[in-house]
């Protein structure tokens, strides 16, 4: 056996085993920086973003979800090929591009036409050669767009995106194949640039982009819903990691990995969901709703039939397990733990170190070992 297999296995979410007479599109968009601190929904008190906060009532959303890192490669690798982030590591980089199983390339065996859209150059974070290499078929980037549109050393702003987007999108609905597009946006990421068009309700800078991002998703959607193939499609909305908001709770913020989760669309009964998450759970969730069967080596759960006991997740200098009540961090260069009793809120103090945080402590380094001894195996 391939020790370098240990998590592999074979998710079976059909037992008839008959593929769908009409398969559901896929779309997927992560949100730059969207911590679940800036939604109403999560105790905000400016009204930064309608739009979430409206979908939020509306579908399967998600209300104790966390990112696996604090960097835009460790959303994307952990949301659509369920692998954890390492400190340090660029999971999408390497002496040769890295190969990964995932949610794209378990959907081109089903046979869907994979997009990535990204608003920035192509080779940024080496995404263009990475995405071609793991099932993604068309890769548009800064390359893709007009000139006069490239507002910053970002690229172009999400509304174009989007716009551009939805193009290519109904263009490839009317192929009658199945699609799935994933569509990163960059705008709540400094430096922020806001179109003079749009006209924000807040003052700072910092709260506009905010309401700028959240506007465009819902334009985007306004939009996709007068399309025919919005009806049988399944949208995923999430971030790719948090941000910094407000003030530190603890030693690694918890708005930093904090996000929100939104699943709407084909077959998807809205419900709040309460349960602990990571971003290497939509993947089988996702697929979970789909009904397909796959072979499956990530690290994730369908959290519609396995609610988690503990999550774990990572900044550049830390490690991070959390479960319903307690939050242990440990930072390796100090050697040092943080723990903490989690309040209503998730407000956190700090607290001595004793036996209970134990579970937590052996969990998150287990998981950890085991994501390096997979990517050692691997090479």
């Amino acid at each position: 056996a391939d020790s370098s297999k240990v998590l592999m296995r074979q998710v079976v979410n059909d037992s008839v085993h008959k593929e769908p007479r009409v398969k559901p599109n896929v779309v997927v968009i992560l949100m730059e920086s969207m911590s679940g601190s800036l939604l109403r929904e999560f105790g905000q008190k400016l009204p930064l973003t309608p739009t979430l906060d409206s979908l939020y009532q509306h579908s399967l959303a998600f209300t104790n979800f966390y990112s696996a890192g604090i960097h835009t490669n460790h959303g994307m690798t952990a949301t659509l090929y369920s692998f954890p982030a390492l400190m340090f590591r660029n999971l999408m980089k390497g002496t040769v591009t890295p190969h990964r199983r995932g949610l794209p390339t378990v959907l081109k065996g089903l046979g869907y036409e994979n997009m990535f859209f990204m608003t920035h150059e192509a080779q940024y974070d080496n995404m263009k050669a990475f995405f071609a290499t793991n099932g993604y078929d068309d890769i548009y980037s800064q390359e893709d767009y007009p000139k006069n549109q490239v507002v910053n050393s970002f690229g172009v702003s999400d509304h174009f995106e989007f716009g551009f987007a939805l193009h290519k999108l109904n263009a490839q609905a009317r192929s009658h194949k199945p699609f799935m597009a994933t569509i990163l946006t960059v705008s709540n990421h400094p430096p922020y640039v806001i179109p003079a068009w749009f006209k924000p309700r807040t003052k700072e800078e910092e709260t506009q982009i905010v309401e700028y991002a959240d506007w465009c998703i819902g334009d985007f959607l306004r939009k996709a819903a007068k399309e025919p193939w919005y009806k049988n499609t399944i949208f995923v909305i999430l971030a790719d990691h948090g941000k910094m908001v407000g003030k530190s709770d603890a030693e690694l913020p918890v708005s930093y990995n904090h996000i929100p989760l939104i699943i709407f669309g084909k077959g998807v009964k809205p419900m709040k969901y309460t349960g602990l998450g990571t971003q290497v759970d939509v993947m089988p969730t996702l697929l979970g709703l789909m009904k397909v069967n796959y072979p499956y080596e990530g690290f994730g759960v369908d959290l519609l039939k396995r609610r988690r006991d503990m999550v774990f997740y990572s900044a550049d200098n830390q490690i991070v397990a959390r479960d319903s009540s307690r939050c242990f961090v440990y930072n390796p260069r100090m050697g040092r733990s943080f723990c903490y009793e989690a309040q209503p809120g998730w407000k956190l103090r700090d607290t001595r170190f004793s036996k209970v945080f134990l579970p937590l402590r052996r969990y998150v380094f287990s998981m950890e070992q085991t994501a390096q001894f997979m990517l050692n195996r691997a090479r």
